[in-house]
């Protein structure tokens, strides 16, 4: 009995994971080559601007989302998004004016947030709550995994630097999540009519929501600051080429593969969340302080450095995530779309600080005070309830 209701699970889980798999694939591929790309056409200054303008998009679409979802339904809400998804990247693939770039570039950072946030939707309808860690441990080692192999198709579809052709894969990954949503999702019951509307007072009065959602927003401004800056970072001034970059973030993103399934499940019946957010909290907030006293061309030591910082970040991202489904259902709307709401919100206040920082501070003031936040928000991650 116990056989077939776990096969009964695994077969509604199973289309989630291959599109999130494929999903990843899609984002992960540019995600690093982003400001690079944008790099030929604007100064340093205008990309981060571009990337601020872009998560300014996503959060004012979060402010509709949950009358989005109600009206459309998931589903549709995911079809809506993923033909805005796939226009705004084919778009960067073929077109070469600045404007169109920038204003398609908006569109893509503004989108691609709201797909992740439906497949959270579909994931969250067909899990069990006690395997809650379990299944999202799976769940982002999936996405890890093409997070793991994008540095490869950098190297494989830009070798010089030219992103054409990786903007075109990215955009055939989009494909079998159409098919997906045509013949897998069409049994999904949406609930629209029990969906909650929690106002933010209410997710400020939940203690422990609130404290999860800082641990998770602290993880995405240094993510933030990690994609748009790292990348120009190893490869202007450091010296690197994107076939050494790719290598390096290649082995960078292992943790991400390696450990969050067993935490995952460690989360779930040993010893709970908050114990390893906290020490995620630590090792991250640590190696970022070293990054700036790393000045060698050693692939070697930039790699096991930026290895056991993701230790950190791979810690953070499944306990937390794991705490904060194990406290929502698929009708918290509200609190899911404030969760998810500080990736955009990220990538508003990482490049800000980014521009302080660096035209006053420089480079090595940005990380230290980035690395000043991650230890400062173990405040929040030591007073969680935890679960077990």
């Amino acid at each position: 009995m116990k056989a077939r209701i776990k096969r009964r699970i695994l077969a509604g889980l199973m289309p989630i994971y291959v599109a999130d798999l494929f999903f990843s694939f899609h984002y992960n591929s540019v995600i690093y080559v982003n400001s690079s790309f944008l790099e030929k056409f604007f100064s340093v200054d205008f990309v981060s601007l571009l990337f601020i303008l872009g998560s300014i998009g996503n959060i004012i679409l979060f402010f509709f989302i949950i009358g989005l979802e109600k009206r459309l339904g998931n589903r549709i809400f995911f079809f809506l998004f993923l033909i805005l998804e796939a226009l705004a990247v084919a778009g960067l693939a073929f077109l070469h004016t600045p404007l169109y770039i920038a204003l398609l570039f908006i569109l893509f950072q503004s989108t691609s947030i709201m797909i992740f946030y439906s497949l959270d939707i579909f994931l969250e309808d067909a899990t069990p709550e006690k395997e809650t860690g379990s299944v999202r441990g799976t769940y982002l080692t999936l996405l890890n995994i093409a997070v793991l192999l994008s540095p490869m198709m950098i190297a494989l579809f830009a070798p010089n630097g030219e992103f054409t052709r990786l903007y075109i894969m990215s955009v055939l990954c989009l494909i079998p999540l159409f098919l997906l949503g045509i013949f897998s999702f069409k049994h999904f019951k949406d609930g629209r009519q029990h969906f909650n509307r929690l106002p933010i007072i209410s997710w400020w009065r939940h203690k422990n929501i609130r404290r999860v959602t800082l641990v998770r927003l602290t993880l995405n401004i240094f993510y933030s600051l990690a994609v748009i800056y790292i990348p120009i970072y190893l490869h202007q001034n450091i010296g690197f080429d994107w076939t050494q970059i790719s290598i390096i973030f290649t082995i960078m993103l292992l943790p991400f593969v390696l450990f969050e399934i067993p935490v995952g499940q460690l989360a779930d019946k040993w010893c709970g969340e908050k114990e390893f957010m906290t020490l995620g909290l630590f090792i991250l907030g640590t190696t970022v302080l070293i990054i700036p006293f790393l000045q060698t061309q050693s692939m070697v030591a930039w790699a096991a450095l930026l290895f056991i910082s993701r230790i950190g970040a791979s810690f953070i991202e499944i306990a937390s995530e794991s705490y904060f489904f194990k406290h929502v259902d698929k009708r918290d709307l509200g609190m899911i779309s404030i969760f998810r709401m500080t990736w955009p919100l990220a990538f508003i206040i990482g490049p800000l600080l980014a521009i302080l920082s660096i035209n006053t501070l420089g480079f090595v003031g940005m990380l230290f005070l980035t690395s000043l936040i991650v230890l400062k928000t173990m405040n929040s991650s030591t007073k969680l309830q935890d679960t077990l």
